[in-house]
């Protein structure tokens, strides 16, 4: 970074209590490959890169936690309601900070979490044309293949999956210009701060946020007329059924899901059915190239719709 541009996640950087900002300012930091910051009350502040981990000299403090943590919330818990009742919240810029600790029930609904003792801060980062070499895999024909990508966590599946979305839906793919629903549960993927995008999703990708993957593609579905519907971390017997509804109404999937291996996927419920009865034309299993910047990815496997390799 040029010693007169722009501090890389400026936005972000201005919402770290003093300690934590000046123990980033002390140390030399890779923000071009950081990928989470770890504050877990009592324990050193931890990074993780794509180089691996890194402690800080700065044992962080319970009452920091609670002031961090309003931070974010810009002191409005209530605005924030639903999304720390499912562990996370979505910071301006599309960065992710989950958060644990006891957990919260009314008459046995979990409501959220007190005593927070673990704040993960995911940098996010678009990495416009990283789909470019993956067009190949998923296209045929003129059409997108109905694709799963899949790979253990932190590998880049989010990241691959949204530029595939903006590549597709800016016509960058060979393809004319694709209307693309996404289904965003965890707002990982656009991203979406007042329902609107911060990072770039293409201009004629339709987003649902916070909103369970199933109910969200059958109201896409029924709502926006999409050409490809797009979702992450489909497994349950609900986001598969939703799949199965796309493809009776005429519209591809692209979607992704944790796994090193087919074998691992095809262990698990509803999803291995969904690989052995064919409903995906390409598994694209995903590793990380060579050292760089982030992503480096490449294809650890690619298979078709009859299990065989292709590559």
């Amino acid at each position: 970074m040029s010693k007169t541009g722009p501090e890389p996640f400026a936005e972000l950087r201005a919402l770290l209590l003093p300690p934590l900002a000046a123990a980033l300012q002390e140390t030399p930091v890779e923000w071009e490959r950081l990928q989470e910051i770890r504050l877990r009350v009592g324990q050193p502040v931890r990074l993780r890169s794509a180089g691996g981990e890194r402690t800080l000299p700065l044992l962080w403090q319970r009452d920091w936690q609670e002031r961090q943590l309003m931070l974010f919330l810009h002191n409005s818990v209530y605005a924030y309601e639903e999304q720390l009742r499912q562990g996370f919240v979505t910071l301006p810029g599309g960065h992710r900070v989950g958060l644990v600790g006891e957990a919260w029930f009314t008459e046995g609904e979990l409501r959220g979490f007190k005593h927070i003792a673990s704040l993960n801060i995911r940098l996010a980062r678009a990495v416009p044309g990283v789909a470019k070499p993956f067009l190949p895999y998923i296209l045929s024909d003129g059409r997108v293949l109905r694709t799963l990508l899949a790979a253990p966590p932190g590998v880049g599946k989010t990241t691959l999956l949204r530029d595939l979305v903006r590549t597709l839906a800016e016509g960058e793919s060979g393809l004319p210009p694709l209307n693309i629903g996404l289904a965003d549960e965890r707002m990982e993927i656009a991203a979406a701060v007042e329902g609107c995008p911060q990072l770039p999703v293409g201009s004629r990708c339709d987003v649902i946020s916070a909103c369970s993957k199933a109910q969200a593609v059958m109201i896409l579905l029924r709502s926006m007329g999409p050409q490809l519907v797009v979702t992450d971390e489909v497994g349950s017997r609900a986001d598969c059924e939703a799949l199965a509804a796309a493809l009776n109404a005429g519209v591809s999937v692209l979607a992704s899901a944790h796994g090193g291996s087919r074998e691992e996927l095809l262990a698990r419920p509803w999803l291995g059915d969904l690989l052995r009865e064919g409903f995906f034309e390409r598994l694209l299993l995903l590793k990380r190239g060579p050292a760089g910047l982030l992503p480096a990815l490449m294809p650890a496997a690619v298979y078709d719709s009859q299990g065989r390799q292709l590559c």
